[in-house]
């Protein structure tokens, strides 16, 4: 019937995957929890591994780190029952009827992307705040505004498919850093002509990294994306006319000379970083940093 994978990167996630076997157990249907930890420290494998005696749940230790397309391959690929669940580690269950609402919509002919959710409250280090800002403006949507874009989105941290179209089409693995796997993901099935399907079913993001850590973690994800683009889709204008930061980018390179784009961005940069490591984060000051950013690596 399911198998849930939950690729861990040093992070515990007993109380994750507690709740969902809980939740699988409530349902009475055959399931396996899949939690494969790709290379993290020791003091997190150690707190993982009481996981190996729980019933129906597969936890290995990967001799070498896969990546995160990789690990989320080999997941899938070693999976036993028809229908995947992909689930990122920083994730809290908060209904009651998480697992329900997925096999009760599932399609054997569409991907089912659940969305994602953040506490309400602000976090009190300072330093998290950007990116419970942009996690709460963002990406905390409803599946009627997810779905109004349609294209080939989808988000990795909470998706839901059927195991023969994964098998036929998963992630590409010469991705090895973070950022936009799931959005070349998304552009594969699309183009092999599968639906991608937004519904109200999120998970709480619970990872709230520094606004140091999710600057790089951004750029990195443009370096990601320029390599998509460039190379491994060798220009594809589907793909970036359905990407909605390459949408802006080209509108805006269109007025502003990408090169005069660039110098302004390295001009002032470090005000930027100042206003999104601040108590109050902007996220048009995000947007623009991101668009600096891009501009740079585009004329390297």
């Amino acid at each position: 019937m399911l198998s849930v994978n939950i690729p861990v990167y040093n992070i515990e996630v007993v109380d994750l995957v507690n709740d969902l076997h809980q939740q699988a157990t409530g349902l009475e249907i055959d399931f396996e929890i899949r939690v494969y930890d790709d290379g993290s420290d020791e003091i997190f494998k150690s707190l993982n591994r009481i996981l190996k005696s729980k019933h129906n749940v597969v936890y290995n230790e990967m001799e070498n780190n896969l990546g995160r397309a990789g690990v989320r391959n080999k997941m899938g690929a070693d999976s036993v029952f028809d229908w995947l669940l992909f689930i990122d580690a920083d994730s809290k269950i908060i209904s009651a009827d998480y697992l329900k609402n997925y096999l009760e919509n599932r399609n054997k002919s569409q991907v089912l992307c659940g969305g994602t959710a953040y506490a309400k409250q602000k976090p009190a280090d300072q330093e998290k705040l950007l990116r419970w800002t942009y996690g709460t403006k963002r990406e905390a949507v409803t599946a009627v505004v997810r779905n109004r874009s349609k294209g080939f989105i989808i988000t990795s941290n909470n998706f839901f498919l059927a195991k023969e179209l994964f098998d036929r089409v998963n992630f590409r693995e010469e991705l090895r850093e973070y950022g936009h796997e799931d959005t070349l993901l998304g552009y594969d099935l699309f183009c092999a002509g599968v639906e991608i399907f937004h519904i109200d079913n999120p998970l709480e993001h619970t990872g709230l990294e520094s606004a140091q850590a999710f600057l790089k973690k951004s750029c990195m994800a443009l370096e990601n994306l320029k390599k998509i683009g460039e190379e491994l889709l060798d220009g594809d204008q589907m793909f970036y006319r359905q990407v909605n930061f390459l949408r802006k980018y080209k509108r805006i390179t269109f007025f502003i000379p990408s090169r005069t784009v660039g110098r302004l961005f390295r001009k002032y940069r470090d005000k930027m970083e100042e206003n999104l490591k601040g108590a109050r984060p902007s996220l048009l000051v995000f947007d623009l940093y991101k668009l600096g950013y891009y501009a740079g690596i585009k004329n390297r």
